[in-house]
């Protein structure tokens, strides 16, 4: 809805522009990102400019309300330094949406490549009884348990039972959409086998078992990570806040000021949920796995 209004009265603006996002169209692809680069454009133009029309009268009226509306200065450094954040605000929303469908095909990627030496060991167990690549991709489909692998392999089957295309040029064109390279490389591989006649139960068996190696390495290397954030966490965070909780209460029971007291506040109540909140984030995006 809100790209079919950018799009309404955005969509000439940016209509001229758009070869300088020509980057973003195959971003928007891995993304699975179902919008044309157009709308997309739009859309980011349109948010921009709310964020300036808003931003701008209302941050007018909070700095006057907070310089005082007595005296023109004041009156002009308000509406000024305003403009000034809302402008800044505006730009970091474009570039921000510039950049999401790059950083949201990478978050795709991760999540199948964690779940590829899982899928191809059990494509390799379908494909060894036997069964045809189109039902084989049916069944890999309904696991859900493998997330965006199943979707990516859900869109080859629809495109081969649904509208007709042949499994080769189904798996070509899954190819050129996905993010992962991995994946990108399996496909290929598979559209070969197939088109050669090859083995393809042994191709996916060699695949898993090479997915699976991958899979252990990274999990020994996200252990070693996590060993050094947590004895970095305890040590300087956990460790250094108490030490200076307790240094602080000691000073404040020699000399009692208001602004220990604040400080001590700030590092009980801000600092420390906010860096355990970060080390939290930071944790779940290094992990292999995708939960």
């Amino acid at each position: 809805m809100l790209n079919k209004i950018a799009y309404k009265y955005f969509g000439e603006i940016v209509k001229p522009y758009l070869k300088h996002f020509d980057p973003l169209k195959n971003e928007l692809v891995k993304a699975d990102m179902r919008v044309s680069l157009h709308e997309y454009v739009s859309g980011m133009a349109l948010i921009s400019f709310m964020i300036l029309l808003v931003g701008w009268p209302t941050l007018s009226l909070l700095f006057g309300l907070a310089f005082g509306y007595a005296k023109v200065s004041s009156v002009a450094l308000a509406f000024t330094l305003s403009f000034t954040v809302s402008l800044m605000l505006s730009v970091a929303s474009f570039i921000g949406m510039y950049y999401y469908p790059s950083l949201s095909a990478s978050g795709r990627k991760r999540k199948i490549e964690n779940s590829l030496p899982f899928g191809t060991m059990y494509m390799a167990t379908i494909a060894s009884s036997g069964a045809p690549p189109s039902k084989m991709f049916k069944i890999i489909s309904d696991f859900s348990e493998f997330g965006e692998l199943s979707r990516e392999v859900s869109r080859i089957y629809t495109d081969t039972e649904v509208f007709g295309m042949d499994i080769k040029t189904a798996l070509q064109k899954a190819a050129e959409r996905t993010p992962s390279d991995k994946f990108k490389d399996l496909l290929w591989g598979l559209s070969t086998i197939i088109t050669s006649g090859g083995d393809m139960s042994g191709y996916l068996r060699e695949k898993s078992k090479s997915y699976m190696a991958d899979f252990r390495r990274s999990i020994k290397d996200y252990s070693e990570q996590m060993s050094l954030y947590i004895e970095m966490y305890i040590t300087l965070i956990i460790v250094g806040s108490v030490f200076f909780l307790i240094l602080s209460a000691v000073m404040t029971a020699i000399s009692p000021t208001s602004s220990i007291i604040s400080i001590q506040f700030f590092v009980i109540f801000i600092f420390l949920p906010m860096i355990s909140i970060g080390f939290i984030f930071l944790s779940k995006g290094i992990s292999p796995t995708e939960e």
